[in-house]
């Protein structure tokens, strides 16, 4: 094998390994959204169950709607749905 073989060789070794890292930072972002997505799916779910509790405990939609931060119309049209 000749200088020239060996340069196209590490060459490519190189560019693979590049390729490989990018794979992995790739990969670990898409884990990161894909556990992101999880983790807000699951707080979704808490806030919903707060929600919930705080009518079954007699709270105004008023209070409620100043928890989340928005309208009581807004936390109304949103959470009557889930709430009895």
């Amino acid at each position: 094998m000749d200088i020239n073989d060996e340069r196209v060789m590490l060459s490519a070794s190189e560019k693979n390994r590049a390729r490989g890292q990018e794979a992995l930072k790739a990969s670990s972002v898409l884990q990161n959204i894909q556990n992101l997505k999880q983790s807000a799916a699951i707080s979704q779910q808490n806030l919903d169950d707060a929600v919930v509790q705080a009518r079954a405990d007699g709270y105004s939609w008023v209070a409620i709607a100043a928890g989340l931060g928005v309208s009581p119309q807004g936390a109304r049209q949103k959470y009557l749905r889930i709430t009895p």
